[in-house]
């Protein structure tokens, strides 16, 4: 995403401008580190919950990007499509660039776990894992916590 499509989803009403915060945004970080490590620890027992938590620690850290680069969703619905469109803002380096582009596919299992019953593989909390963690690691570096 480049900066033109900040501007758009700003234009469109879905972002907003606030305050920067960096301290809130390195704890949000490091919660989504503390989820990773969460979900790590039940994946073999409990996969949906492991991949809702890993889920999580996706959305938080891009959550963490946009607070700490002065940006906040706004009211309304859809806040975890919104998310997924401005996470490729999130994270230059393109190691990451898969792991963002992923988040779209995570994020409509998400959605079937959560109201349509569906139970995961174990395969998919494997690979949301290692992409969630790639992501969590490059926004980490980004808002320097």
């Amino acid at each position: 995403m480049t900066e033109s499509e900040v501007h758009r989803l700003l234009a469109e009403g879905a972002l907003e401008r606030v305050e920067p915060d960096p301290l809130t945004a390195r704890e949000e970080v490091r919660s989504a580190q503390r989820h990773l490590r969460s979900a790590r620890r039940i994946a073999d027992d409990d996969p949906t919950g492991a991949f809702a938590i890993a889920y999580d620690a996706m959305r938080k850290a891009i959550a963490a990007h946009m607070r700490a680069h002065g940006l906040r969703l706004t009211r309304g619905m859809g806040h975890h499509q919104r998310t997924g469109q401005y996470a490729p803002a999130a994270v230059d380096d393109p190691s990451a660039r898969a792991s963002i582009e992923a988040f779209e596919g995570f994020r409509l299992l998400r959605n079937q776990s959560e109201y349509a019953a569906l139970f995961v593989e174990d395969r998919d909390v494997e690979e949301l894992l290692h992409h969630a963690g790639v992501l969590v690691s490059a926004i980490l570096v980004d808002v320097g916590a």
